[in-house]
């Protein structure tokens, strides 16, 4: 079961699961299921390559007698390439995940490309075979010809597999001034997808898990932890 999210980046929905958005992406949080796949946003490109499949259409079928040839059969070529391609990036962003980890299956699915709904797996890891989950941020150390560290921080969450290879989960960047939250939400999904794997999940050097009272945003001192209250989370300190 998942639990201790922070509200602060957690949107509860209606259907009873929790959702954290990421970079071009969320994370659909459920009891035994967590999916990790497309924004909402990105359904518009394939509308808009429907839109102008359904307007070059009426084009050819309503204007088309008098325009020349090689223009007809290029709008068509242009459809039948357009339509399929949009249907299935349609269908992909509304119900279809990139990542997939299924509690009652024991594995982490990533699907690929177009054919995100289980059609063409990239990679099947079962939980037996996951070492450990990994926080990452780069552009937090100085550049070694400038000695400046970057505008911009990208932290990522990493799966380890015993074997040491490496997949990503998600990725999250964020201005520099705003990479607690960029933390707070990869360390979320981090989090969840930890306890639904029965795994640990480690941070970055200089990174440390504390209990904040979500309601204030201040670190719980140790003392009063110990007391239940609905609006404490586990957060970080940097």
């Amino acid at each position: 079961m998942v639990h201790d999210l922070p509200g602060h980046v957690v949107i509860q929905r209606r259907d009873g699961k929790r959702e954290v958005l990421l970079h071009r992406a969320m994370a659909v949080i459920g009891e035994d299921k967590i999916e990790i796949k497309s924004a909402r946003g990105t359904v518009i490109l394939p509308l808009l390559g429907l839109l102008f499949c359904a307007g070059a259409g009426w084009f050819i079928a309503v204007r088309g007698q008098g325009m020349p040839l090689w223009l007809l059969v290029t709008l068509l070529l242009l459809c039948l390439m357009l339509v399929p391609f949009s249907i299935m990036s349609l269908i992909s962003s509304v119900v279809g995940a990139d990542v997939i980890i299924d509690r009652k299956k024991g594995s982490a699915t990533w699907q690929q490309g177009y054919l995100g709904m289980g059609i063409g797996t990239k990679e099947l890891v079962p939980f037996a075979k996951i070492d450990h989950l990994e926080v990452t941020i780069e552009g937090d150390q100085p550049d070694r010809w400038k000695d400046e560290v970057d505008d911009l921080r990208q932290f990522a969450l990493v799966l380890v597999k015993a074997s040491g290879k490496r997949l990503n989960l998600a990725q999250v960047p964020v201005p520099a001034y705003g990479q607690a939250d960029g933390m707070d939400r990869t360390l979320a999904v981090g989090q969840a997808v930890a306890n639904l794997v029965g795994k640990t999940i480690t941070l970055p050097e200089g990174w440390e898990l504390v209990e904040i009272d979500t309601d204030t945003g201040e670190p719980v001192a140790p003392a009063a932890a110990k007391e239940p209250n609905p609006g404490r989370s586990h957060g970080r300190r940097h």
